[in-house]
């Protein structure tokens, strides 16, 4: 009995404190020393590039579907406009995140001079606008401090002992375009059992308000397309086209509704699904360096026409 005692005191007097206090010292130290690398330089190094941009006359939103797959350099080519990729992974995960990036990214006096605004808006293929509200985390990837770690120990031991790699979001040139020179693609891996997903049309309404409330305010004098993403669907078992035509059409109608209100034209664009996996990065989403050229000239193809009949 009197070892059993010893145990337990040793238990609740020595070893669970000790434990306690150092599950608390790692959750602080994960969260001061925790980078998101691959983002963390995908997001500095594309601020750093756009600099080397005198003036800007049209810029790319989104997430990391529209980096991957519109050039900048292509539209700028075409368009003899000058165009910067300002698309970043996750869309910055929170939308307060994104427009701190491009109030940052941007100067005033750039973003007053912007005339069209091409916006690939994920969270409308995503269904996770509501979703975002909620996160917790920086425009680098990193979580708000809870009680649990940035990361694993074991992560970390791996880390400090050589044997992790990271892969980083390299950025091609001065129009913010990513780079596939330094990112080998892989083997295209399909994946049938993820059906394509769209926001709900009960959160459409505040969607639109809201993202357009917010284009608007940071380049109050730009044209703006709503551009509709598109992936590769030819082995998704849940291809869900209805969902896409019906929100297409509930967006038409709120953007004609806004548009009688006396508020600017916001034209409504929507991207035809990529026809090969030959056009892919590895995944049915995102698109490679031959996937982005086809892409680009569809898009360009897109506006060019839409600006015509403005005319």
């Amino acid at each position: 009995m009197q070892y059993t005692g010893n145990v337990n005191r040793f238990l609740w007097y020595f070893l669970i404190p000790i434990l306690i206090i150092f599950y608390i010292s790692y959750v602080l130290w994960s969260d001061k020393n925790y980078i998101n690398r691959p983002v963390y330089e995908a997001v500095k190094n594309k601020q750093q590039a756009l600099k080397n941009l005198d003036h800007i006359d049209g810029v790319i939103l989104g997430g990391s579907n529209a980096w991957w797959g519109i050039s900048a350099k292509s539209l700028s080519f075409y368009s003899d406009m000058t165009w910067a990729n300002l698309a970043i992974p996750a869309e910055g995960y929170t939308d307060k995140n994104y427009e701190s990036f491009l109030l940052e990214t941007l100067s005033h006096k750039k973003r007053q001079d912007i005339s069209i605004v091409i916006y690939s808006a994920s969270t409308l293929v995503r269904n996770d606008f509501m979703k975002r509200k909620k996160v917790n985390t920086n425009l680098y990837g990193k979580n708000q401090i809870s009680y649990k770690p940035q990361r694993s120990l074991a992560s970390n031991v791996k880390d400090l002992m050589g044997l992790t790699s990271y892969r980083p979001y390299p950025v091609e040139n001065k129009y913010g375009d990513f780079g596939f020179a330094d990112y080998p693609c892989g083997t295209f891996k399909a994946n049938p059992h993820n059906p394509r997903e769209y926001l709900n049309e009960n959160h459409l309404f505040t969607w639109t308000s809201e993202q357009l409330d917010r284009i608007s305010y940071l380049f109050p004098n730009a044209t703006i397309f709503i551009y509709i993403p598109n992936g590769f669907n030819e082995q998704i078992i849940e291809k869900n086209d209805h969902l896409r035509e019906a929100l297409i059409t509930k967006l038409q109608d709120l953007l004609v509704i806004r548009e009688s209100n006396e508020t600017d034209a916001v034209h409504l664009l929507s991207q035809e699904p990529y026809q090969s996996s030959d056009l892919m990065c590895a995944d049915d989403w995102h698109a490679n360096n031959e996937g982005r050229a086809w892409h680009t000239e569809e898009l360009y193809q897109l506006i060019d026409h839409q600006l015509q009949l403005n005319k």
